[in-house]
């Protein structure tokens, strides 16, 4: 289990791509907003889960999907993306990420992103 799996509040999460979903919390709960910046040089994906737990093995598909702009590895400018949710968006079995090199399927992006992720017990 996640160290942060139920307080709520504001975390950041420094990721690079895995076969492994991050597990935020596995209670229901409630996202506000998601910042996300990388700086390497191919798009990435935030895949969001309405699961709280790592097993998101072939075939369970994520409930969004955020692509991100590739950054400038060389010039070091990140590519920057802020997902904002006025009324909140609930998850109610949980929730996990993977930061991947496809809208969909497990394939590791090689670059690491930072993840800043707003979000309440419901």
């Amino acid at each position: 289990m996640h160290p942060n799996t139920t307080p709520a509040g504001q975390f950041t999460y420094s990721t690079v791509g895995s076969n492994t979903a991050v597990q935020v919390t596995d209670n229901p709960t409630t996202v506000f907003n998601i910042s996300i910046e990388q700086n390497g040089g191919s798009a990435g994906f935030l895949q969001l889960y309405n699961n709280g737990t790592f097993d998101i093995s072939a075939g369970v598909a994520p409930t969004l999907v955020y692509a991100v702009s590739s950054g400038t590895s060389g010039g070091g400018t990140p590519a920057i993306r802020d997902i904002v949710y006025p009324g909140g968006l609930g998850f109610n079995k949980g929730f996990s990420y993977l930061w991947a090199a496809g809208p969909t399927g497990t394939v590791a992006h090689g670059v690491n992103a930072s993840i800043i992720i707003a979000r309440n017990n419901l």
